[in-house]
């Protein structure tokens, strides 16, 4: 799956002295409006040397655009790293949500305290 983003805009915020957060705000070939986020290393000046995801599919996405400036026009090739993380269609992960519904309401249940009090 080759995806192409047009990177609008770049934000940086430092959370602490180590670490930080930049945000960055696409344009894909659809026209759909899309906004990024991962956590930086920063060096002694502040400045971001690395970046991670808390989303494993966000990574090549956030690695290239880490390198890339403003206005930049960013494709990337999805397929090979989709093969090894699953990419799971709308309605399959519907599914998954129905199947936890369900799950959970045959779960018994206690309504009220766990502990009763006596004075």
């Amino acid at each position: 799956m080759l995806k192409t983003f047009t990177l609008d805009k770049i934000v940086d915020e430092q959370l602490t002295e180590t670490e930080g957060k930049r945000t960055f705000y696409l344009t894909d070939e659809n026209g759909d409006k899309r906004i990024v986020w991962g956590t930086t290393l920063l060096d002694e000046q502040q400045f971001p040397v690395s970046i991670s995801t808390h989303k494993k599919r966000e990574f090549p996405l956030l690695q290239c655009l880490f390198h890339s400036k403003v206005k930049d026009t960013i494709k990337i090739e999805f397929t090979q790293y989709n093969s090894v993380f699953d990419r799971k269609s709308m309605s399959e992960i519907q599914q998954s949500v129905d199947n936890i519904i369900k799950e959970m309401q045959k779960k018994p249940y206690r309504v009220g305290s766990l502990l009763q009090f006596v004075e």
